[in-house]
Parts: C-alpha cells; sequence; structure tokens
C-alpha cells in the first residue's frame, strides 16, 4: 500500500513494500482470528528524520486499509504493548527509565 504525505519537508512517500517493516502482526490464511491487525513500518530517506507509521489492514471484502504516520513514543508504546522494544534511538528510552524505577508492563505507565 502506498500514501504520499506532506511534511515540513515536501512531499514524503509512504510505501509497505518499500520500507522496512518492524512488526508485521499475524495472519491466518483461513477465517480466524487474525483476519485484521497492524503493522508498524519505518521510512528512511536521506536528508529526512526516520517517519514511523503504522499500517492497519484487513482480510474481510469491503474493508479499507490505512497507513498513520506516528510519533517515535507511539511506536516505542505499539512494540511495548507487544513485549518487544525499539532500539533504534537509546536516548529517548523514558520506559527504560521507568522501568529502573520498579515499573514493569506498559500499562502500568
Amino acid at each position: 500500500m502506498k500514501k504520499c504525505i506532506f511534511s515540513k519537508w515536501g512531499e514524503v512517500l509512504l510505501d509497505t513494500d518499500r520500507d522496512v517493516c518492524v512488526y508485521s502482526a499475524p495472519r491466518s490464511s483461513t477465517d480466524g482470528a487474525f483476519a485484521r491487525g497492524k503493522d508498524l513500518y519505518l521510512h528512511e530517506q536521506d536528508g529526512l528524520p526516520d517517519i514511523y507509521y503504522i499500517h492497519s489492514w484487513s482480510m474481510e471484502p469491503g474493508e479499507d486499509e490505512l497507513l498513520q504516520p506516528v510519533s517515535i513514543v507511539s511506536a516505542e508504546e505499539f512494540l511495548e504493548i507487544r513485549g518487544l522494544m525499539l532500539v533504534a534511538y537509546p536516548e529517548q528510552r523514558g520506559s527504560l527509565a521507568l522501568r529502573s524505577y520498579g515499573y514493569g508492563i506498559a500499562e502500568e505507565f
């Protein structure tokens, strides 16, 4: 899926076929629990800051897909809810600081 967004750096093309998939939700080949999901992607382009975005998808006929840019904090939260960590920017690891004070899961924040 592709989507063109506009930022202060100009026009940016998000493309799930070319961008880095950071997290891919499980999919089922038949009707089941994994007929819908959300994937996290990273768009990298020279001269621009990294852009994280969520691809909401569905295997149900007639349901639309959606690409939504998110902040790095939202990308971290997206992964932490799934038990993963984003380590691209360790200086922005707010959750690690909270864990050092005894917090252990994202829901406690």
